[in-house]
C-alpha cells in the first residue's frame, strides 16, 4: 500500500473555495451560529487537505456522495467545481435554508440505523471524512452500505484520527488516555445529550481501518498522513516521521463484483 505525506501548505485556491461558500452559508437556528463560526476555523485547514485529496483521485464531473455533510463546507465547493453531488446527513434542517440556497441534494438519513436512500453502483466516489471513529451501533452495516450505492471500481476517501500518532502515544504513556484528537469518554457521550450525535467512540490505527474495509468490500490502495506540525518535540517528530501524525485518510477502491 503506498504511503504519503500530506505538504502542510495547501494551494490559496483551496482556501479561497471554502471561504467563498462560508461567507454564502449561515445556519437556521442562530443559536448554531457560534458552533459554525467555530467549526468553520477550526476545520478551514482540515477542509483545504480534504479537498486537495478529493481532486487527486475523482475525476471531473464525477458522481460524488459524501456523507455527513452539515455544515455544508465541502458540498458547496464541490458543487462549484462541477461535481455532481449528493449528500446524507443526520440533520439536514439545521442548515436547509442554505441547502435551497446552494442547489444541494441532500437528504436526511441515519447511517448507523437506515439504508442509504439510493440505488445499487450509483456513485463514482465517496467521501467518508471525520465519521468512522462516531460510528457505536454497527459500522459494519454502515460500510456495506456505502460499498452497496458505490460503482465497482469506484473510490472512497475516508479520513480518521491516528491512534498510532505521536499525539496518541504520548497521550497513552503521559496521560493515560487513549485518544488522539479526542479527550474523555463521559465528553464523548454526552454529545448525544448536548449535540444529538455522538462524540468520538474512539479512534483507530491504519491497520485496523484498513483491514475493516477489506472484509466489507474495499481494497486500500494508499494512506495519506496528515494534520500536526504543533510546536515542541511532538511537532518536531511529526515532521520527521509523518506516519506519526494525528490523521489519515484512506484511499480505497471497491472491489469488483
Amino acid at each position: 500500500m503506498l504511503k504519503e505525506s500530506e505538504p502542510w501548505r495547501f494551494p490559496e485556491r483551496s482556501y479561497r473555495l471554502l471561504d467563498a461558500i462560508a461567507s454564502n452559508i449561515e445556519p437556521d437556528d442562530a443559536a448554531l451560529g457560534k458552533w459554525f463560526a467555530g467549526y468553520r476555523q477550526q476545520h478551514r485547514t482540515r477542509l483545504a487537505a480534504d479537498l486537495r485529496i478529493i481532486e487527486q483521485h475523482v475525476e471531473p464531473g464525477a458522481r460524488v456522495l459524501e456523507c455527513g455533510a452539515v455544515p455544508l463546507l465541502m458540498t458547496g465547493v464541490l458543487v462549484e467545481l462541477g461535481y455532481e453531488v449528493s449528500a446524507v446527513d443526520l440533520a439536514p434542517e439545521r442548515f436547509m435554508a442554505a441547502i435551497t440556497s446552494l442547489g444541494i441534494d441532500v437528504r436526511q438519513c441515519n447511517l448507523e440505523t437506515e439504508p442509504a436512500p439510493f440505488a445499487d453502483e450509483t456513485f463514482d466516489a465517496i467521501v467518508f471524512n471525520e465519521l468512522f471513529e462516531h460510528l457505536r451501533i454497527n459500522p459494519i452495516l454502515t460500510l456495506r452500505e456505502v460499498c452497496r450505492v458505490l460503482k465497482p471500481g469506484g473510490v472512497l476517501l475516508l479520513s480518521t484520527p491516528n491512534l498510532r500518532s505521536f499525539r496518541g502515544i504520548r497521550n497513552l504513556l503521559l496521560h493515560n488516555q487513549g485518544h488522539a484528537a479526542s479527550a474523555g469518554v463521559y465528553r464523548q457521550y454526552e454529545k448525544l445529550e448536548t449535540l444529538g450525535h455522538m462524540g468520538h467512540v474512539r479512534e483507530y490505527t491504519t491497520r485496523e481501518v484498513s483491514d475493516f474495509l477489506s472484509r466489507v468490500g474495499f481494497c486500500s490502495e494508499k494512506i495519506v498522513y496528515r494534520g500536526g506540525y504543533g510546536r515542541g518535540i511532538v511537532g518536531l517528530a511529526e515532521r520527521l516521521a509523518p506516519s506519526f501524525r494525528p490523521f489519515f485518510t484512506l484511499v480505497a477502491i471497491k472491489v469488483g463484483a
